[in-house]
């Protein structure tokens, strides 16, 4: 019996959280998540990519996990690289939208979205605002609002969606290897 369209769409909402969440224990990259959010809606036809994103993120953080548990010597000298590289990448992922920030925005846009997401005008000491707007976004996994307005921001700061062309789902292909 095929499951009910409301059936599929909980199933579907209960693994993009799982998946939200995953990103966030995983340091994945803003731009991608922010692809894959609103590429993949809730079609019959996206369960197979949910499935297999959902798979993947729960083998990386089990794998993360058992670096994290594992003897020194196995792992050499650093044993938290791959987090610490992870964290660095996003560090600059979030200095690179900050930039787009005044490259993409208008100065209405982005004042409208400081006050939205009570980012202070920049006093001494304090990082730029943009900067500041960057470190908050994708930083609540458990609000979905928040996810969305994330992705919402991110996309418009790369440009993905402005040409009109909506990205494939092929981009997201389905490779049956061990990523690490």
């Amino acid at each position: 019996m095929k499951p009910s369209p409301a059936k599929l769409q909980l199933v579907f909402e209960d693994q993009r959280k799982q998946i939200v969440m995953l990103w966030h224990l995983c340091h994945v990259s803003r731009v991608p998540r922010a692809q894959f959010y609103f590429l993949f809606k809730g079609d019959p036809s996206d369960q197979i990519y949910m499935e297999v994103e959902l798979r993947r993120l729960t083998w990386l953080e089990q794998h993360l996990a058992d670096l994290g548990n594992a003897s020194p010597a196995l792992l050499g000298d650093d044993p938290a690289s791959f987090v610490s590289s992870s964290i660095r990448a996003l560090k600059q992922e979030r200095e690179y939208l900050a930039k787009r920030v005044s490259i993409k925005l208008s100065a209405e846009e982005r004042e409208m979205l400081y006050l939205k997401w009570n980012v202070p005008p920049e006093g001494k000491g304090k990082p730029k605002r943009r900067l500041r707007l960057g470190n908050k976004l994708w930083t609540d996994p458990l609000e979905m609002p928040h996810i969305k307005e994330s992705a919402e921001i991110v996309a418009k700061l790369v440009g993905f969606g402005d040409s009109g062309e909506n990205a494939s789902k092929e981009m997201f292909e389905l490779n049956f290897f061990s990523p690490l």
